[in-house]
């Protein structure tokens, strides 16, 4: 090899090593928040809360989320008939409706309780925030519910 070709593997290599370097000393110096930190972090900047607030919004939100983890809990043990496997298609007609009910009162109380704490929420702020957080925040939550029922529909027509 010659010297010209070696100085440019050496380049090379040096650069790569400076890059690995770089990415691993941001990687490890990257802040291991929670999503529900950020997403804190991102409603007290954006709605102007004060300290005070803050701390029952968080309050709040971690009861909240207590519930919202014993809850999907509960949807994932649920007896879904749509994911069922083909050797599960000799279950009666009654069955599959009785689960289905079961599936969508879990689905429905999830959302009542989702509703009812940004309700909670939009009330410790001051009134026009909390009138503006509400006006940003709930159609998302409709939104999902209705992309949850066009999945729903869209398994059972198969």
């Amino acid at each position: 090899m010659t010297p010209a070709g070696r100085l440019t593997g050496f380049a090379l290599l040096t650069a790569a090593i400076a890059a690995i370097t770089l990415w691993g000393t941001r990687e490890s110096l990257r802040s291991r928040e929670s999503p529900q930190d950020v997403g804190l972090r991102w409603l007290k900047d954006e709605y102007h809360l004060d300290d005070t607030t803050f701390q029952r919004v968080s309050t709040l939100h971690r009861e909240y989320f207590q519930q919202c983890d014993k809850m999907c809990r509960q949807i994932v043990a649920a007896d879904r008939p749509l994911l069922w496997r083909a050797r599960h298609q000799m279950r009666k007609a009654d069955e599959i409706d009785a689960q289905l009910v079961k599936g969508q009162a879990i689905c429905a109380d999830c959302e009542k309780a989702a509703t009812e704490h940004l309700r909670q929420v939009a009330a410790l702020m001051p009134p026009d925030q909390g009138k503006r957080f509400l006006e940003d925040i709930l159609p998302s939550l409709q939104q999902q519910r209705r992309e949850h029922d066009r999945r729903v529909s869209s398994s059972i027509r198969r």
